[in-house]
């Protein structure tokens, strides 16, 4: 089970895994208001972190995005994308792109006036975004959680901008945004 920590006041810790286990197939489709557009959630992150060979922990500021564009038929194209200023102060970025259906790792589903974005974060952890509409579907807000396996000591992975070996003992999300445009935010 994963430990998405504390979600909000007055919420379990099981909440964030409950969500997507109970809701039926079925209510994943995307509401139609939305075909045609686009979602987009960006925030920072607070990591303590270290790549193998490192006696140290180091603490990294990375500013992430996860965009979603929903197709005239409802299918979800989405990326996340993660951003890290070098020791020179230059911004490094990179990303991945998955395709609702095709291979994907992502589940994204909706409920209502509600989107659900879980993925892996390497062995041992996983991130969810949760993002609410308004009933006219023209705004949002998003709340993002990063969650370690229970007894897990770190969140082991790649890297998505040097592809390398990182081990994530702790990641805090903050400054959540999300918005909402009409048309394809990879292409049009």
């Amino acid at each position: 089970m994963l430990n998405f920590g504390k979600i909000t006041t007055g919420c379990c810790r099981w909440l964030a895994a409950f969500m997507v286990l109970a809701i039926p197939n079925s209510a994943f489709a995307a509401p139609q208001q939305l075909y045609g557009k686009s979602i987009m959630v960006s925030w920072r992150e607070d990591r303590q972190q270290k790549v193998p060979g490192e006696a140290q922990m180091r603490s990294v500021g990375a500013f992430a995005e996860f965009n979603v564009y929903i197709s005239d038929l409802g299918r979800a194209f989405s990326r996340i994308r993660l951003s890290v200023a070098n020791k020179r102060g230059r911004l490094k970025s990179g990303s991945k792109d998955e395709v609702a259906g095709e291979n994907s790792l992502r589940n994204i589903g909706f409920h209502g006036t509600t989107m659900t974005a879980s993925m892996p974060r390497g062995r041992g952890g996983a991130l969810q975004i949760l993002v609410n509409f308004e009933s006219n579907f023209q705004s949002c807000s998003a709340r993002v959680i990063a969650g370690k396996s229970d007894g897990a000591e770190s969140m082991k992975g790649r890297s998505l901008i040097s592809g390398g070996r990182v081990d994530m003992y702790s990641v805090k999300a903050s400054g959540e945004s999300c918005r909402i445009q009409s048309g394809n935010v990879f292409g049009n």
